[in-house]
């Protein structure tokens, strides 16, 4: 994404989740955005999904905040789709166009470029269109057949029929292929990096390479299915590809396509975030607050009008009565900068203007009546006020308990239920917080291509290196375990400000007690040669870390992570952890709960 979707990213979201979303039951459309839709699937397991689409922000499968009240376009949407099976779900000419057919024959169409389009279509032809529009060949509108934006399909394209392709453009080799070939220029540029092709040159002189131009290109779609994601923070691109024209690497690497749709959309579109139900309440709340306020104002001042000039009132209103027929308005004095405009003899009402601003006298009553009638509605429009208020403040502090809820409801990894982070080459870091946990963490969690990490200080917490698959951590990973390890022993509410630790492998940890000697919950026998780390010094950081799409506190050693810019920095200290915790979470924007959990036992310090 460039931040909008390209045509590989949807080739590779429609390709990886296909067999996901087809055969579903579409139950509800929720409206997040002005064109941002969420569909609640329960797919062919029975289990139930949220399926987003936005033309401009793009998709992912994701649950987001749902609207209390439906939208009138969201209820005609519901009718025509609601109930009804997914039995298409694809991509139109490798284009950035998302069609998802239902088994009643209806079209839902996603266009995804220039300012995007929600259409949806009965028998090919068009029933709505969040967007009207017309070009010469192409018309969007109810009742016309719905034509995609190209014929083009690179997908279907021959060595024979590129070739054509080339030797009839006038264009640059990556203009023709990002156009006419219809691939997009970030995969265009990718493209020719990869065979080594100036994207400068023309496109006619290059006819001869182009078996080697689709071979490339067959061969990108294939690595966008390996169900990856690269995100390059600079260029503010997410694809399922790794870019490699792009000259740095990428800044964060995703297990899954979706789990980096999820974090981009969410935390790095440039654009606002879907809108919630809230935020839209509480800003229809201020809009009136503000209406109100004015109203206030205008009708307190023009109340001070009439009662500075009530003589003057009092003679207009006479003069009318008087003069119903054929007013004549040179008889009528002026009020304040006011001027007589108008009467409406049905109504009983006399309009005064100063030329930008006119207001309405009641021809029934005194100039003194008036006057109090237009300082009751001032009154009135405060009352207005003081309501709107508190029902904006209840908005706000409901919205708030439904975030906290909504945090709370946070389903944890289960290396959160220990003290825990990712060290700086990779690997996951694990320590018990008590007794209990140091004895369930070897016995559960102690592989044997794991590593044991453990303080010289009695009653330090046992730490474990993660390792998976055939890489392993070097020195710099074990230190950072070893440093964890010492701050989270006796040694930091001591105060000290180094300690040791030492490292073994998994066969050397035993239950197995010498003859005569007995091992306490959470203790363990280490036999055999330990690997000191000695003046391992004790200073953590707090930083926000990225945990499938969402972002949560991760106090670790002192060590740079990509993209993070709020970080705090904490050493043995005299401040309560309960206050250290309050000062943390007010730096990170963090619950105060949150960051207290994850704190060693003892005071802190908080540097800088």
């Amino acid at each position: 994404m460039n931040p909008r979707p390209s045509s590989i990213d949807l080739y590779a979201f429609v390709e990886l989740y296909r067999k996901k979303i087809e055969d579903g039951i579409i139950k509800k459309v929720y409206q997040t955005g002005k064109n941002d839709f969420l569909f609640q699937i329960y797919g062919r397991d029975h289990k139930k999904f949220y399926l987003f689409l936005s033309p401009i922000m793009g998709f992912m499968i994701h649950d987001l905040e749902r609207p209390e009240s439906p939208s009138s376009l969201i209820m005609l949407l519901r009718k025509k789709v609601s109930e009804k099976r997914v039995v298409r779900f694809e991509q139109i000419n490798f284009d950035r166009v998302l069609m998802i057919t239902l088994h009643s024959g209806e079209q839902i169409i996603f266009e995804m470029f220039r300012s995007g389009n929600v259409i949806i279509t009965e028998d090919g032809k068009i029933t709505f269109a969040s967007e009207t529009r017309e070009w010469k060949n192409r018309k969007i509108a109810n009742g016309e057949p719905y034509l995609p934006p190209s014929s083009m399909n690179p997908l279907s394209l021959s060595e024979n029929d590129l070739k054509n392709i080339l030797e009839n453009s006038n264009a640059s080799i990556v203009q023709t292929l990002a156009s006419r070939m219809n691939i997009g220029g970030d995969l265009a540029e990718e493209l020719l990096y990869r065979i080594g092709l100036d994207k400068s040159l023309l496109a006619k002189n290059l006819t001869a390479r182009a078996k080697e131009i689709l071979s490339k290109f067959h061969e990108i779609l294939g690595e966008s299915l390996l169900d990856r994601a690269f995100f390059y923070a600079r260029a503010n691109i997410l694809s399922p590809i790794e870019f490699k024209h792009i000259s740095e690497a990428p800044d964060k690497e995703f297990g899954e396509f979706n789990e980096g749709l999820v974090d981009f959309i969410l935390y790095h579109y440039p654009q606002d975030k879907p809108v919630t139900e809230a935020l839209r309440r509480t800003d229809s709340i201020e809009k009136s607050i503000k209406e109100f306020e004015a109203q206030e104002k205008t009708n307190a001042e023009l109340g001070r009008i009439v009662m500075s000039n009530l003589s003057a009132v009092d003679k207009i209103i006479k003069t009318v009565r008087s003069n119903q027929s054929n007013p004549d308005k040179s008889l009528y004095p002026k009020v304040g900068e006011f001027s007589f405009k108008s009467y409406d003899p049905a109504r009983k009402e006399i309009v005064l203007s100063d030329g930008e601003r006119e207001f309405r006298l009641d021809a029934n009553v005194s100039a003194g009546q008036n006057s109090n009638i237009l300082f009751s509605k001032s009154k009135e429009y405060r009352q207005k006020i003081i309501g709107a208020n508190k029902i904006l403040e209840q908005t706000i502090k409901s919205s708030k308990m439904k975030e906290t809820e909504k945090k709370k409801k946070r389903n944890l990894e289960w290396f959160e239920n220990y003290h825990w982070f990712y060290s700086s080459e990779g690997f996951l870091v694990i320590a018990g917080r008590d007794a209990k946990s140091n004895e369930r963490i070897v016995k559960r969690h102690l592989k044997d291509k794991d590593i044991y990490v453990h303080a010289e200080v009695y009653g330090a917490p046992s730490t474990i290196v993660k390792v998976e698959g055939n890489t392993s951590p070097t020195e710099r990973t074990l230190t950072e375990a070893g440093i964890f390890a010492v701050s989270f022993s006796r040694a930091w509410p001591a105060g000290v400000a180094s300690s040791s630790a030492y490292w073994v492998l998994p066969s050397q940890v035993s239950k197995t007690p010498e003859s005569g000697e007995y091992i306490s919950t959470g203790s363990w026998v280490v036999r055999g040669k330990r690997n000191y780390m000695p003046n391992l010094p004790l200073r953590l950081q707090i930083s926000m870390y990225s945990i499938k799409g969402g972002d949560v506190p991760m106090i670790h050693p002192v060590f740079e992570i990509k993209n993070q810019e709020k970080t705090v920095t904490i050493v043995p200290g005299e401040m309560k952890r309960s206050e250290a915790a309050k000062e943390i979470s007010k730096k990170l924007g963090v619950e105060k709960e949150e960051i207290e959990r994850l704190l060693p036992p003892g005071g802190s310090k908080i540097e800088g």
